[in-house]
């Protein structure tokens, strides 16, 4: 009996003498291609970070309505490198008592850190920029020119979103800030030289110029007061009836006579006095005092100064050309009180 045949391949046998190593065989193989990405092999890198402050590459899908592309100079904001941008130089000044010193800032600036730069430094320069000689003049010339800047600013329009990095905070308006109100130095300033100017600060005119070297000698009066002047009616008798013809007899009215020394009362700074009673004496409690022109050989006394209202006699402290006074008192009415401060005329 016979033994079976060996069982057959079903797809033939390997290409070759049958070697399973052999080239064309299911082990000698070339490998598959590789699949797409994603399917276990890495992506391709990243593009290279740019640098701080350079313009970013186009977003997908181009820059939107209203945007313009980056710069082809490259000119981008100093702060936050933000475009658009635009060259502009912010000014600063500060005082410094016996020097000053010029401060600025040069661009580029977006319309954000530009905004902010031009307030910060008009600020500093609103506070320290008084303090020397010069300062009152170049502080309102370097706030003034801070508006060229500012006016390039405010043209520009908002740096283009993803093209910036942190921006300068611009806070409130100039306006708006403490330090406006360092404006009224100069103000205050310019009040007090039109006030002096025209002469409000200054003595007046009827005022005394103080004299370097006044006289020690003092001569004081204390004249008697004046006597008020009285009014007594006189009395109408009955009117007497004779028949047929009654008849009315009234006495005459009297008046009163103003007093002599009245022109004393009415003498002001420049007139002239002269003392009748010719004392040499410190003191003299009962003068007659008589007004007479300047340029008469018998003027003794010139006044000075006329308080009202007042018999203290210290007045004429203040008044440093007096040598001497004369006081009128009213005791009735001490509203009328007067005090003159004279000069000896020599």
């Amino acid at each position: 009996m016979s033994a079976p045949p060996p069982p057959q391949m079903p797809y033939g046998p390997p290409p070759g003498d049958g070697n399973p190593y052999a080239t064309g065989g299911s082990y000698g193989a070339p490998p598959p291609p590789p699949p797409p990405p994603g399917y276990g092999y890495p992506s391709p890198p990243p593009p290279p970070e740019q640098p701080y402050g350079a313009p970013p590459p186009p977003p997908p899908g181009g820059y939107g309505y209203g945007y313009p592309p980056p710069p082809v100079d490259g000119t981008t904001c100093r702060f936050c490198g933000g475009y658009p941008a635009v060259e502009a130089t912010v000014r600063g000044h500060q005082g410094l008592i016996i020097a000053y010193r010029m401060l600025r800032m040069t661009g580029p600036f977006c319309r954000t850190c530009g905004t902010a730069t031009v307030r910060d430094m008009s600020a500093r320069t609103l506070v320290q920029g008084w303090w020397s000689l010069v300062s009152w003049l170049l502080t309102p010339i370097t706030l003034l020119l801070n508006l060229g800047p500012h006016n390039k600013f405010k043209q520009l329009p908002p740096p283009v979103p993803g093209s910036h990095g942190p921006q300068l905070d611009p806070g409130v308006p100039l306006t708006s800030r403490p330090h406006i109100a360092m404006l009224l130095v100069p103000v205050s300033l310019a009040v007090t030289v039109a006030l002096a100017a025209t002469g409000v600060l200054g003595p007046g005119k009827n005022d005394p110029v103080a004299d370097p070297t006044p006289t020690s000698t003092v001569l004081t009066f204390s004249p008697t007061p004046l006597p008020m002047p009285t009014y007594t009616p006189p009395v109408i008798p009955s009117p007497t009836f004779t028949l047929p013809a009654p008849t009315i007899t009234l006495p005459p009215v009297t008046t009163p006579t103003a007093d002599s020394d009245s022109k004393v009362d009415a003498a002001n700074t420049g007139d002239c006095l002269r003392n009748a009673n010719g004392t040499s004496e410190t003191t003299d409690t009962n003068p007659k005092i008589t007004v007479v022109p300047c340029t008469d050989a018998k003027a003794q006394y010139k006044i000075v100064y006329k308080y009202l209202a007042t018999s203290d006699e210290k007045v004429c402290e203040k008044q440093p050309k007096s040598d001497s006074w004369y006081t009128s008192k009213h005791p009735n009415f001490p509203a009328l009180d007067y005090v003159l401060c004279l000069k000896q005329v020599k």
